[in-house]
């Protein structure tokens, strides 16, 4: 776990320097600041030979590499698609490794630094929740996520046919991405509005009665790829994760007359919220709901900054923020470091990466 954590220090602390030097109006410094943390995170899961799946992903691009005639535009194509144009450059299946790492952070710090507050926060969350490390696991997916939150304008504009289209190109990666449009009506909401009291109340009968709905929810899955989950329980998420995807949402209504205010978007950003907890609540009972939380904890890393630093004063501030750095850091550390076996592992070493620059 210690390159994560050396990741962890160095992110924070250059995603600080830029955040200080666009509050002085150097926007150029920041931006340096920016590509630094772009770079390492970058570097960091592009260069990885393990974690999860990737060993399969990287066997899969070897097949293909072997017998480019076996490509087919069917279901989750456009990754393999995507294999065959990088094959033009090199076989090495470390080209695709390091290609999905590129666009999936550089996509998600652009992101953060367009919807920036606290960008330090933001990165911090995006590591420390986990969700960093499941961008080398859940490559495909956490690349569909990447690119669907860079459509964010979309819902914000209200330009459905837009986000739709972009949505079914990138479902090609990953085909749970279809999810995105029917939620696009449900996140337009006024947040705390009646109908999304409703849409919450039937979001909590749903984790409460479980086991009675899941054979409906699972029936409305049964020809995308999460089929197979309906056959077997392999169990879920802890509580604590549930606990940790609540606070968001705690702090969003605790200040919901601030973020009316100051935040004209800002209900997007809450009903993606209060939607990512209820699937974080199913998650408890079959991890397949974690997996779709994917495409919404993003702007949970966006939202818990912003609230922290602009509806909240003084030494308030200061409190949230430390408790905050304090708090997630333990997550981090109970659900990585002790709650599972992701041990990262390079074929690269610096000297080889010097090697290679000259």
């Amino acid at each position: 776990m210690g390159v994560f954590y050396g990741t962890l220090a160095s992110t924070y602390l250059f995603y600080l320097l830029a955040r200080l030097e666009y509050d002085r109006k150097f926007k150029l410094a920041a931006i340096f600041w920016s590509i630094l943390v772009a770079i390492i995170l970058v570097l960091v899961s592009g260069l990885r030979s393990g974690i999860g799946d990737t060993p399969f992903y990287m066997h899969s691009f070897e097949i293909l590499a072997n017998n480019p005639a076996s490509f087919k535009f069917e279901g989750d194509f456009a990754l393999d698609f995507m294999s065959l144009l990088l094959m033009q450059i090199s076989t090495d299946p470390q080209i695709l490794i390091f290609t999905t790492a590129l666009i999936t952070n550089l996509v998600n710090v652009i992101m953060f630094n367009r919807y920036r507050s606290y960008l330090e926060l933001q990165v911090y969350m995006y590591i420390t929740s986990g969700y960093y490390i499941v961008t080398m696991n859940g490559l495909r997916q956490c690349l569909a996520a990447a690119l669907l939150f860079a459509c964010t304008k979309f819902i914000e504009e209200g330009k459905f046919v837009k986000y739709s289209i972009c949505v079914l190109l990138i479902s090609t990666f990953h085909g749970s991405a279809v999810m995105m449009i029917p939620l696009y009506f449900v996140v337009r909401q006024k947040a705390w509005s009646k109908k999304m009291w409703i849409f919450i109340a039937l979001g909590v009968v749903g984790v409460l009665l479980y086991d009675y709905i899941s054979p409906i929810l699972f029936k409305a899955l049964e020809n995308t790829q999460y089929s197979g989950y309906s056959e077997f329980d392999e169990g879920g998420s802890s509580f604590m994760r549930l606990v940790v995807n609540m606070v968001p949402i705690i702090l969003a209504y605790l200040k919901r007359k601030e973020i009316s205010e100051q935040w004209n978007k800002g209900d997007i950003f809450v009903n993606i919220s209060i939607i990512n907890a209820m699937f974080v609540g199913l998650g408890m009972f079959n991890w397949i709901f974690n997996r779709l939380t994917l495409y919404l904890q993003l702007y949970n890393f966006v939202l818990v900054p912003y609230i922290i630093k602009n509806c909240f004063k003084g030494k308030e501030r200061r409190m949230i923020y430390f408790i905050f750095i304090i708090c997630y850091f333990i997550f981090f550390y109970y659900e990585n470091g002790m709650g599972t076996s992701n041990l990262y592992s390079t074929k690269y070493r610096l000297y080889d990466l010097f090697y290679i620059l000259n």
